[in-house]
């Protein structure tokens, strides 16, 4: 086999292999088994069993003993390594928490992973009414949620358009959702500065995000809130808005102060 095409389908492994891992990562709680991840990845049965196999063998993934397959305890080792170079849930967690005590609404904190949303934090308001549509170490398809939406509507236009693409086929088993919905939704995010999402996560539920740009202006974590659509009408959004807004102005004061190299929150893959 010729170095070049060899390389190439080195590199088609590696993609896919990265792939189911964020699959089993999004079910960690339940696992996946065998035959819901090719469901899921789309990928031939033995393609799928021969990556799991290789995942496991280097500790990646496990089976537990419904078949399932789980993060693995290398996987576990791998986080807490990176975790202790990437500080910018410590940053914001103060203001994650600050606009849920403000807003009495459940508030969150995303970032960038390849064509996903990633939650990193997630703090609970005084509202009796919890609205809980992800937890932290859930992920998403970019344009989803709030936080989401204002991922995608402000990453570079290269970018969205790759992204756009790959998440196309997922969009459906939002409500409905498509790619001429949400390309409207992302033009009136990027006009209003902010991002406005209902019911297509989570029926009945209103989700406003704020994007968070890093010195140079690139989109690097958003910040929302999500509440009752109902409680969600004209005065209240834009006083979530409001809050929103300063606490990203706030944290990116303090975010261009530190050295570049003491926060990491940018595009992962």
């Amino acid at each position: 086999m010729p170095e070049s095409k060899g390389m190439a389908v080195g590199v088609q492994s590696l993609d896919r292999a990265i792939s189911l891992l964020k699959l089993v990562a999004t079910a960690y709680k339940d696992g996946m088994r065998l035959i819901e991840l090719v469901d899921a990845s789309g990928l031939p049965q033995p393609t799928v069993h021969r990556l799991l196999k290789q995942l496991s063998a280097g500790g990646l993934l496990t089976q537990d003993r419904a078949r399932k397959y789980r993060l693995g305890h290398f996987a576990y080792e791998l986080g807490l390594v990176a975790s202790s170079q990437y500080g910018l849930k410590e940053l914001c967690t103060p203001f994650v928490a600050s606009i849920a005590q403000e807003t009495g609404d459940t508030a969150f904190l995303c970032v960038p992973s390849g064509e996903d949303a990633f939650c990193i934090e997630r703090c609970e308001g005084v509202y009796p009414i919890k609205v809980l549509p992800v937890e932290v170490g859930h992920r998403r398809p970019l344009g989803i949620g709030g936080s989401g939406l204002a991922l995608l509507a402000f990453l570079p236009p290269a970018d969205r358009e790759r992204v756009l693409e790959k998440i196309a086929p997922r969009l459906a088993s939002f409500s409905g959702l498509n790619l001429d919905l949400l390309r409207a939704h992302i033009e009136r995010t990027q006009a209003d500065g902010y991002a406005v999402i209902s019911n297509y996560a989570v029926a009945g539920v209103t989700s406003i995000g704020h994007p968070l740009f890093d010195r140079y202006g690139s989109v690097i974590a958003a910040m929302s809130v999500s509440g009752v659509a109902s409680r969600m009408d004209g005065a209240r959004r834009m006083m979530i808005v409001a809050c929103l807004r300063k606490a990203c102005e706030a944290l990116q004061a303090k975010l261009y102060r530190l050295p570049l190299d003491s926060i990491q929150g940018g595009q992962r893959g």
